[in-house]
């Protein structure tokens, strides 16, 4: 699922908090992060979960603006 964020100075710590969460985050450029779970038995499982995940971060990070792309 790619992602994108409105300030690519958090690119990276948006990867390193799926990536502690065992998902698989790259960043593809620009805002734009590509993240995938990693046991995800179908797509609207996996998305349920990048969802989830994100939601969290952004709790974290209330002043930066994420979603789906």
């Amino acid at each position: 699922m790619l992602i994108r964020i409105d300030d690519p100075a958090l690119v990276e710590d948006l990867c390193a908090h799926f990536t502690r969460s065992g998902f698989y985050a790259e960043h593809v450029g620009g805002g734009m992060v590509e993240v995938e779970p990693p046991d995800a038995a179908s797509d609207e499982e996996a998305r349920r979960a990048v969802m989830m995940h994100l939601r969290v971060w952004q709790i974290a990070n209330p002043d930066v603006r994420a979603q789906p792309a």
